[in-house]
């Protein structure tokens, strides 16, 4: 198999993910801890899998999911500075998505997550739809950045 369909699926497999975990978050506003268990097993798999298929160097390796899990944890250090205004779910899930994409795609999604989160949060207050304080579940808006960067590669 072509590391470039491999690429393919697992931008896909963190999109449906993504977008399952989703549909939670919009009516509960809480993430299954089975469900961030599930999707870390799974990319730590893919990881290994490409590692022992020969298609990384385990330093390279090293490097890139270490470094892509750096977006992970500044959400995360937000989630703690700002008693969970942004939920450790949401960290926790980037910090998986970090992982498995690098830093440059880690930090890509998330910063079109974040726009979006802002400009949504924007038109909810100008609009009059919401106050000043009200809650908007974060994981669509990382779907929303992992698929329009499936389209932008």
């Amino acid at each position: 198999m072509q590391w470039g369909v491999v690429m393919e699926i697992k931008w896909l497999f963190h999109t449906a993910m993504l977008g399952f975990c989703s549909i939670q978050d919009i009516k509960t506003k809480q993430i299954s801890l089975w469900k961030l268990i599930l999707y870390g097993l799974v990319v730590f798999i893919m990881d290994i899998w490409k590692l022992l298929a020969g298609g990384e160097e385990f330093a390279h390796l090293f490097l890139y999911s270490t470094a892509g899990m750096v977006p992970g944890l500044g959400l995360l250090l937000l989630a703690k500075a700002t008693n969970e205004a942004v939920g450790y779910g949401d960290g926790l899930f980037m910090l998986v998505l970090g992982f498995s994409l690098g830093f440059w795609n880690g930090l890509g999604v998330l910063a079109t997550a974040l726009a979006g989160v802002f400009l949504t949060a924007l038109w909810l207050y100008i609009s009059g739809k919401r106050g000043r304080v009200f809650r908007i579940p974060f994981l669509p808006f990382l779907f929303a950045g992992t698929a329009g960067a499936i389209l932008w590669i």
